[in-house]
């Protein structure tokens, strides 16, 4: 309601105004986004790309909120519509941004850094790319070689061993990673490659 017919707040200016607070952005990890998209773990919270055709280099459009919330009504009615299966819906018949003006949830949610930047991109994909084009021992060899400095983490076993990864060491990493690909790479567009990754997720 506050959001169709405002609500009188004192602002800054000691004066009270009527404002009309909306819905601007979501902050969550993968679950969450998930859980606020009604749909399952597997499947992206923001467009319609199927669960095993993620990380394709395919464009798929996103999710309409309109639709979505046709498609749960019909689903908790009993219409059984088969977008609901298709798209990986969850039966949360009620979503708490259904009713809310001006807002379209699959635009709000913001990216997970942790997950889908540090963890995803970089540990999952882009650092396993660059151990499989030097090699792992090759690779760790680099990280043990390279001088201890004042606000670096030194990885003197490398970094192929590690299990348990947390943002900082994600960070400290990608701080240095660059420095250990150079001369290594077969190719300088693999270290051009390598610099734009590199800046997605850690702007230096």
């Amino acid at each position: 309601d506050t959001g169709r017919n405002g609500v009188e707040m004192v602002c800054a200016d000691r004066q009270i105004w009527r404002v009309f607070p909306i819905l601007a952005a979501y902050i969550g990890d993968h679950a969450e986004q998930c859980l606020v998209a009604c749909c399952a773990e597997n499947w992206c919270p923001k467009c319609l790309v199927p669960a095993k055709e993620r990380g394709i280099n395919t464009r798929f459009p996103p999710c309409d909120q309109t639709q979505m919330t046709c498609t749960l009504h019909a689903q908790a009615t009993g219409q059984y519509p088969p977008k609901f299966i298709a798209q990986g819906l969850q039966p949360i018949f009620s979503p708490f941004w259904a009713d809310f003006p001006h807002a379209d949830i699959f635009t709000m949610i913001t990216s997970d850094i942790l997950h889908q930047l540090h963890q995803g991109i970089f540990k999952d994909h882009f650092k396993k790319w660059c151990m499989a084009l030097v090699g792992k021992q090759d690779f760790d060899a680099r990280f043990c070689a390279m001088p201890e400095f004042s606000g670096l983490c030194h990885f003197k076993e490398g970094i192929s061993k590690v299990k348990q990864w947390t943002g900082t060491d994600h960070k400290q990493v990608q701080h240095v990673f660059l420095a250990a690909l150079v001369s290594a790479a077969p190719h300088l567009d693999h270290i051009f490659q390598s610099t734009i990754v590199l800046k997605l997720g850690y702007p230096m």
